[in-house]
């Protein structure tokens, strides 16, 4: 499974002791699941995206059509006016189930106008709808997907609404991705997917790219159609992982409204690396390689390997064998990888991500109640703040990273650290589950659980306190615009709006 979606389908599991974890983490996560249980099953009822996977068949628009774009991403800018609120109002009546069962689980992703809303049963039955923020009205749907044994999710894409669900009860395929146009519903592509925890995927705007095990080739899909634009086979040593070139400009902030958002989608290049630790970089496009470095990473033995994060042409590198250091390369250029960050002795490092401009961030684990998150300076190799707390979710707007962090005692927590390094949240918001709404307001879910009223609150400014909203009832899922709220309830889908 690439390493940038195991997050994502760890966040949606329902049972957390079935968490799966990448090493190191794995050991240290293996403790902390009991009591980490009550938090995730909440969180995961207000926020949550999957993501991952393979071989396929593929059914869409005759070839050469393509359907329409989805809305261009929202750029944030650097200065924005503060939010004004407004206590919940409804929008619409709200849309009924109809046929379909009470969700255990929803997940939203919101593109321009629309809402686009995940239901899964208790049962498994998968179904997404579109909402029309404006009046509150399905604008197409239910389409009904498939049924899934785990989870299934929404997660943001700028032209595409992408769903990704799983069994994991060792069946073949494992699960499924699709693709639909989000003016209409349409179904574009069905991915059927081998093994989500061998094989793993790249996401781009119009090209989906999978590394599949089973067969050891690597094929990039036309998104629109689902069929096969291109195929190169694994070389002489074996493909290991795949991963996006991430770019330093970061995400859209219309792709870290409400859940989870996804993995990153790449622009341009990936990165697939080898047994043998060799580092190869291709077009998206294409699949045509352009660049080949070899010991970039350690050899695989097994299923060991390094991890990995890739952000404009530098490879961000955490040996498995030495969990306390993280080097860099330059992935194009001949000189030699180098040291940026030692940790004190016994200190392991987690899953390196980036966190803003020159900046990588990632867990640190001491001794035991000794966690916390590191955010180094990659230019001048020097760390620039520390929280304690291992990462639920990170975003960032703006140079300003938002964290939903989990305490020792399994709480969740919320934090705001600016470019300079502090941390601007007041006390009064860092309870319950900030998400973005631009770059100098959030949006505050709980606390609460699925089985009581969830409050709901907005900031604005950052450093200012929370404003109430009102309570949602029968919470299974939430996510939002900039002006409107949509959750998914166990008698259907209602929209509110919370700002002007």
């Amino acid at each position: 499974m690439s390493t940038e979606l195991d997050a994502f389908f760890a966040a949606l599991r329902r049972d957390a002791d079935e968490v799966p974890a990448a090493p190191p983490d794995a050991a240290r996560r293996l403790g902390r699941r009991r009591r980490r249980q009550a938090a995730v099953v909440a969180v995961v009822a207000v926020f949550a995206v999957v993501g991952t996977i393979v071989v396929a068949i593929g059914a869409g628009l005759p070839r050469g059509q393509q359907p329409p774009a989805g809305p261009s991403p929202v750029t944030p800018t650097a200065a924005q006016k503060p939010t004004t609120f407004q206590r919940l109002a409804p929008v619409g009546a709200g849309i009924g189930l109809g046929q379909l069962q009470p969700p255990r689980l929803a997940t939203v992703v919101t593109m321009g106008d629309r809402a686009f809303v995940c239901l899964q049963s208790e049962s498994g039955q998968t179904s997404v709808v579109a909402v029309d923020l404006a009046t509150g009205r399905a604008a197409w749907g239910p389409v009904h997907l498939a049924d899934f044994s785990d989870t299934a999710a929404v997660y943001w894409h700028p032209r595409y609404v992408l769903i990704m669900g799983r069994h994991d009860n060792g069946s073949r395929p494992d699960g499924t991705i699709f693709a639909l146009d989000p003016a209409t519903g349409t179904m574009l592509m069905h991915l059927d997917v081998d093994n989500f925890e061998a094989d793993d995927v790249v996401l781009g705007e119009s090209t989906l790219v999978t590394g599949a095990r089973r067969d050891g080739k690597t094929r990039g899909y036309d998104m629109a159609t689902g069929r096969v634009q291109w195929t190169v086979p694994d070389p002489a040593s074996r493909i290991v992982d795949s991963l996006v070139m991430q770019s330093a400009a970061g995400s859209p902030l219309e792709s870290q409204r409400g859940g989870f958002g996804g993995p990153p989608v790449a622009t341009s290049q990936f990165v697939q690396l080898t047994a043998d630790g060799t580092a190869i970089v291709r077009d998206l496009a294409t699949g045509a390689e352009s660049v080949r470095r070899a010991g970039a990473v350690s050899a695989a033995t097994g299923d060991s390997r390094d991890q990995v994060l890739a952000v404009d042409g530098i490879l961000y590198v955490i040996d498995r064998d030495k969990h306390g250091t993280i080097r860099a390369a330059d992935i194009s250029g001949p000189a030699a990888a180098t040291d940026v960050y030692t940790a004190t002795n016994g200190v392991q490092i987690g899953q390196p991500v980036w966190c803003g401009p020159n900046r990588i961030c990632f867990e640190e684990l001491g001794k035991p109640g000794d966690e916390h998150v590191t955010a180094l300076d990659t230019a001048a190799q020097k760390v620039r703040w520390r929280q304690d707390g291992s990462i639920f979710r990170l975003q960032v707007v703006n140079g300003q990273v938002l964290l939903n962090l989990m305490t020792q005692s399994g709480d969740l927590r919320n934090a705001v650290v600016d470019a300079s390094g502090r941390q601007i949240l007041s006390e009064q918001a860092q309870t319950g589950t900030a998400g973005w709404i631009d770059g100098n307001a959030l949006l505050v879910i709980g606390p609460g659980d699925r089985d009581s009223p969830t409050s709901v609150s907005g900031v604005s400014p950052l450093t200012g306190g929370p404003v109430q909203l009102g309570v949602v009832d029968d919470n299974r899922g939430c996510g939002w615009s900039r002006t409107h709220l949509v959750c998914a309830t166990i008698t259907g889908i209602k929209v509110w709006r919370f700002a002007a």
